[in-house]
């Protein structure tokens, strides 16, 4: 199902790079990278499953999703990050996926 997703999310950005990368494992550094884009976000938990990467700036991650509030309902998202040009990563969008 994740690759379904992964496959019809990604068009435009595809559209854009053709030498984009999906993988299944996400590396210490993506980690990182996901970890200080999301920094002071608080009460959610995202937990990354893949990375969609054109190996340079973009970063789609798509994670399952925890939240502290029982009512927030969002399980899966996914997570696009910038990086900008002092190696900053940049939250650009959280949607949510199911």
């Amino acid at each position: 199902m994740i690759i379904y997703l992964l496959e019809g999310m990604f068009d435009n950005m595809i559209k854009e790079n053709e030498e984009l990368e999906i993988m299944h494992k996400v590396t210490s550094k993506e980690k990182k990278i996901l970890k200080k884009a999301l920094d002071g976000i608080k009460g959610w938990n995202f937990n990354p499953i893949s990375v969609v990467t054109n190996g340079i700036e973009g970063y789609y991650f798509i994670c399952k999703v925890k939240t502290i509030i029982d009512n927030l309902q969002m399980k899966m998202a996914r997570i696009y990050i910038k990086i900008q040009e002092d190696n900053k990563p940049r939250l650009l969008s959280i949607e949510e996926i199911a």
